[in-house]
């Protein structure tokens, strides 16, 4: 996406109107209009600083890589002092990240509660950009943390409550760096954050921390069982303190993992479980998982039924997670891409051509080296086709974008 483009998604994202938008960087609706369209305010470290604030992400979010032109452009007005990727991105007495804490400086209730704010801010954005344009950000705030741990002054609770969001911050700069398919990196984050949450005692930041690292092991392909092993431990965490949609989230790891060995049995049960806990009232789950919606649950089902090889199953819940997640654009580009794969895996050639033809446009150009790499396998899988008219056409598009 364009700059102007990814102000409009971050906008209409967060059902904000253009005359909305003006109205808070002192635009007219027209002005902002020309300003998605990639009119010369786009260039304008002042305004692109104001569109950041009114939004409420940093500005480097809003700053993405076109062409050496435009890069040079932007190299020139970052000169000028734009807040750039390394910015905060909660609350504006936080310093800029990247700059070293103060050291004995007094951490209060207020800073963890920022930084909690940052974790969800980062989930958010994820969402909308993808984590290959968010690295930096999650790497420098997971940084900013370890500084407050190590050089700041707090109690004891205080510091049992930094450790715990820290290991939160660890684990949402994993799933990032997965997302942009830096997997040693995130291996290391979500230990890290392992690490955290057991210093601080905190079984829900554990869970989260062993469901990513689980999605991990089983993705490389060469450890699905430890996966099963991590997702256990992670619903063992979760039983006793997480909330619905955390028990659920661990129960469909469980079942990805189990798909992966072939066991079928394992897989459903696991599946049933975390369908019953998604639908549970009992206990709170923390902010990140606000934007676990159901159509996320159907879709990580989709795919379990996918790797056994019941397409017919996949194919129900991946369309269900299709028509789930039509707030989020890119979640939905992503479910669109595993169903192709599905309708290709199936032998259904001319319904995955069709699929990835008619969302080629967004498909071809989602900002993840995760989703990307699973539409370079699917075209792989295509080429032993070139025979269906609908490949044919998919290639002539995949050739030139």
């Amino acid at each position: 996406m364009t700059t102007g483009q990814t102000i409009r998604r971050i906008r209409t994202s967060l059902g904000m109107t253009q005359a909305e938008l003006g109205a808070l960087i002192h635009f007219t609706q027209p002005a902002v209009s020309q300003l998605e369209h990639d009119g010369p305010a786009v260039y304008d470290v002042r305004v692109l600083r104001r569109v950041a604030a009114a939004l409420d992400v940093p500005v480097g979010i809003l700053v993405v890589e076109s062409d050496e032109e435009a890069d040079v452009r932007r190299r020139q007005f970052f000169k000028a002092g734009a807040t750039g990727v390394g910015a905060a991105i909660a609350g504006k007495t936080r310093p800029v990240v990247g700059t070293s804490a103060s050291a004995g400086a007094k951490i209060g209730a207020s800073d963890v509660e920022r930084i909690s704010s940052s974790i969800n801010k980062i989930h958010e954005l994820q969402l909308l950009a993808g984590g290959n344009r968010l690295c930096e950000i999650a790497t420098n705030e997971v940084r900013y943390v370890e500084q407050l741990l190590d050089s700041g002054s707090y109690n004891d609770k205080v510091g049992k409550a930094l450790t715990s969001v820290g290991a939160e911050m660890m684990t949402a700069a994993g799933w990032i760096h997965y997302d942009a398919g830096h997997w040693m990196e995130a291996k290391r984050y979500y230990a890290d954050a392992a690490q955290a949450a057991t210093i601080s005692g905190d079984g829900i930041a554990a869970a989260h921390a062993w469901i990513n690292a689980c999605l991990l092991s089983y993705r490389e392909g060469s450890r699905p069982k430890e996966g099963i092993q991590l997702a256990e431990a992670a619903q063992l965490a979760a039983r006793r303190e997480g909330g619905p949609k955390l028990r659920a989230l661990a129960a469909i790891r469980e079942a990805e993992a189990r798909s992966v060995v072939g066991d079928r049995t394992a897989m459903v049960a696991a599946v049933n479980r975390a369908h019953r806990a998604y639908e549970s009232t009992r206990g709170d789950d923390p902010g990140y998982l606000a934007h676990l919606p159901e159509a996320q649950l159907s879709g990580l089902t989709g795919l379990a039924f996918m790797r056994l090889g019941d397409h017919q199953q996949a194919t129900t819940y991946l369309r269900s997670a299709i028509d789930g997640t039509a707030i989020y654009p890119r979640e939905q580009t992503a479910w669109q891409i595993r169903l192709a794969q599905n309708y290709v895996q199936a032998g259904n050639i001319a319904d995955g051509c069709t699929l990835l033809i008619e969302n080629f446009e967004t498909i071809s150009k989602v900002a993840s080296t995760r989703l990307q790499t699973a539409l370079t396998t699917v075209a792989g899988e295509l080429r032993q086709h070139l025979s269906v008219a609908e490949v044919r056409l998919f290639f002539e598009r995949w050739t030139a974008r």
